[in-house]
Parts: C-alpha cells; structure tokens; sequence
C-alpha cells in the first residue's frame, strides 16, 4: 500500500501578495529617488545663493580696498546694489574702522574695512 504522490504543477503566475509586495519596493525606491533629487536642487540653489552672496562682497571689498576714497553712489551703479552706507566704528592713530552695508536683491550684508 503505498500512495502516488501527486505533483501538481503550478502555472497560474504570481500570487496578489507577491505583486502587492513587488510595487510596494519599487514604489519606495521611485520615493527615495525623487527625494535625493530634490534635496540635489536645493542644495545647488543654497550653493548658487552662497557664491552669488560671496561674489558682491568681494567685489565691494575690492572696490573699496582699490580707491577708499570712492562715492558710494558709484559703487551703487556699478554692482547694482539697492542701498549702501558706510559707519565709522573706531578709529586709531591715522587707520579708521568703517563698517560697510549694503543690500542688493532684498539680502542685506556687511563688511568691516580700515582706511
């Protein structure tokens, strides 16, 4: 008395669980991916705002380093900024202190110089 196995053979495809489980890997990838490129796009935009930011300040520094005695209306033309004063924070012997600001697209920034 011994039984027959018998051997069925499976030609139906995947199970719903296997393909829910299937999309549910591929939909987590396509969410990390599109996280990494946007975080990617923000970070070159905060680059683009840094050097942008550190760009007019070496220009005005190299302005002012170039003649001391310039107007700062001329500075104002030739960058394009909005608004620029000068303060005068100390001052020893024949060296002045001068703190520069100045704001160019809504960002204000400032320097220190000695004349």
């Amino acid at each position: 008395m011994v039984k027959k196995l018998n051997l069925i053979s499976f030609t139906r495809g995947f199970s719903l669980i296997e393909v829910v489980i299937a999309l549910l890997i591929i939909s987590i990838t396509f969410l990390g991916f599109s996280q990494l490129l946007e975080q990617n796009l923000r970070s070159q935009e905060i680059k683009k705002d840094y050097l942008d930011q550190h760009y007019l300040k070496t220009s005005v520094l190299t302005i002012y380093v170039a003649n001391p005695k310039i107007d700062n209306l001329q500075i104002e033309d030739l960058l394009s900024l909005d608004k620029i004063s000068e303060r005068q924070l100390s001052r020893y012997n024949s060296l002045i202190e001068v703190e520069i600001e100045f704001s160019a697209n809504s960002n204000t920034h400032t320097i220190k110089i000695l004349k």
